[in-house]
């Protein structure tokens, strides 16, 4: 049944006399296809500007995440403590001795590798504890104007 149809279709096309369109209605065409094209880069431009717009209403409507947990856990307790001796040594007007940066910074980088294993709160805690009992004697001898020695 398809077949008579597509010879139908065939023979009424065929039927149809040359058609020559004018030069002007080239012209025309092709407006208002640069017409339609330009009007749907606007919208499509405008679609883009609203999504930027309501995504930057949501993330300064939306309350960030507080970098210091909040809740009473040791470890929140140890990381705070941290935060407190760090304001406190930037306070003093001392330099800080090889030593103790040394210790300091081993101490750091074994904290940030144990943040990158996801290592658990466990293990976290003593290493929080030795960040802290390194800042504490930078602290103490940065105030007393002293030499930090280890033996």
């Amino acid at each position: 049944m398809a077949e008579p149809e597509l010879s139908l279709k065939a023979l009424r096309l065929a039927a149809l006399p040359e058609f020559d369109p004018p030069p002007q209605l080239w012209a025309r065409i092709e407006a208002a296809h640069l017409r339609r094209r330009q009007r749907r880069r606007l919208v499509q431009w405008g679609a883009g500007m609203a999504a930027v717009l309501t995504f930057a209403a949501l993330a300064t409507l939306l309350p960030s995440a507080p970098t210091v947990p909040v809740n009473g856990s040791p470890l929140a307790q140890l990381q705070r403590q941290s935060h407190e001796l760090e304001q406190r040594y930037a306070g003093l007007d001392g330099t800080l001795a090889d030593d103790g940066e040394t210790e300091l910074r081993a101490a750091e980088l074994a904290l940030q590798r144990a943040y990158d294993r996801g290592a658990p709160a466990e293990e976290l805690l003593p290493l929080w504890q030795q960040r802290n009992e390194v800042l504490s004697s930078l602290i103490a001898v940065a105030a007393d104007g002293a030499q930090l020695t280890r033996i």
